[in-house]
């Protein structure tokens, strides 16, 4: 499918420009005043009054069907590999994400979902049809990308509460490179029925840390140069879009690629009057999303834009259900409950906790 040409023609140094005009007068203004009323606003949700909307993301941690792929790098997860990755172990790998999704729900499953290191299709139609899941009719987008593991992002949607209108692969081309080795970032335009409002989705899942930190820097700076041109072309058009984006980022908020490239502040360290800002909602309440030598980290992030915080009141919510958790014997420290250690099998669930994003509004509305 064709890249819009709004997308292509859009100039970085314009991108930049505006990410550092907005970002000025965001820190140049005194706003304590705002932020109090700001949080207040967030802290006093009345789940009675309010419907909700909400959306998930999760990174599932190597879904892998069971099957060879000559064109993608998934020996490790074969029932003649090592790890003896076999049906009994992928079938119990698509319950336990059911499971996660329906624990994170409560009474309200996600209406969408977005997901990182799925292997292909028929990984998201045996989750949506072959497990609980099933009974939520769940239908989804997905792009085979070029990444070398083979490991692609997805969305999943209620097709009774949000309907998909467009949606798009966008490359990330690292320096130097004419073509993409790595995860496209997913795009999605839909509508959420019950308000009638149009929504912007974006699904990420950043290059990763191998070879160190500082080395792999530039190529999530680079995804986030991608991203961040298409926010500018949405609100080129439209600065009141509402847009969400989502995903594991494999930087922190405060790291370069989240915090100046992509130009998204903290929630409540934002000025309303910056319509062209992106607000990283985060879980204070919560130690992180992924947990590397007994150090958490919000690696999983959900970001909107100002449209968003303007027209719901939103709340962002790590999931960290017990059985999502493991229990350290040598410290007793808690980390994520992932489905292997080394090629030692042990039925867990990902080595990443979920984010739920909620978007709640007034019946009447």
């Amino acid at each position: 499918m064709p890249v819009p040409t709004n997308f292509l023609n859009m100039k970085v140094k314009n991108s930049f420009f505006d990410v550092f005009v907005c970002l000025v007068a965001c820190f140049a203004t005194a706003h304590s005043a705002i932020a109090a009323n700001t949080q207040k606003r967030f802290e006093t949700i009345d789940t009675v009054q309010k419907q909700q909307f909400s959306l998930m993301f999760y990174n599932l941690e190597n879904l892998y069907d069971t099957i060879d792929d000559p064109t993608k790098n998934d020996e490790d997860f074969l029932p003649t590999s090592p790890k003896k990755w076999n049906s009994a172990a992928y079938y119990t790998k698509l319950k336990n994400i059911s499971r996660v999704v329906a624990a994170s729900g409560a009474w309200h499953v996600p209406d969408i979902i977005g997901v990182s290191e799925v292997e292909n299709s028929r990984c998201l139609f045996d989750l949506t049809h072959k497990t609980p899941l099933a009974s939520k009719e769940y239908e989804y987008v997905h792009y085979d990308s070029p990444d070398r593991r083979g490991i692609d992002v997805a969305m999943l949607y209620n097709p009774h509460t949000f309907s998909v209108l467009y949606s798009q692969p966008l490359p990330v081309y690292f320096a130097g490179a004419t073509v993409s080795i790595t995860r496209d970032v997913l795009y999605v335009k839909g509508l959420i029925l019950p308000t009638h409002d149009s929504l912007h989705v974006f699904v990420c899942h950043f290059p990763s840390r191998l070879g160190g930190k500082t080395a792999s820097d530039e190529k999530r700076a680079a995804a986030a140069r991608v991203l961040r041109l298409a926010v500018d072309s949405i609100q080129n058009n439209n600065i009141q879009a509402r847009i969400v984006i989502m995903g594991d980022f494999n930087d922190t908020p405060t790291d370069a690629s989240i915090a100046q490239v992509l130009g998204a502040l903290p929630r409540f360290n934002y000025n309303d009057t910056c319509t062209r800002c992106l607000i990283n909602i985060i879980d204070r309440h919560a130690q992180g999303t992924h947990c590397y030598k007994n150090e958490w980290a919000f690696l999983d992030q959900t970001i909107v834009s100002h449209a968003v915080v303007s027209n719901y009141v939103v709340e962002s919510k790590v999931q960290n259900h017990d059985f999502l958790l493991e229990t350290n014997a040598k410290n007793a420290a808690k980390t994520p409950f992932r489905t292997y250690k080394g090629t030692y099998y042990t039925k867990g669930y990902s080595d990443h906790l979920p984010v739920v994003l909620s978007l709640f509004y007034s019946k009447n509305e």
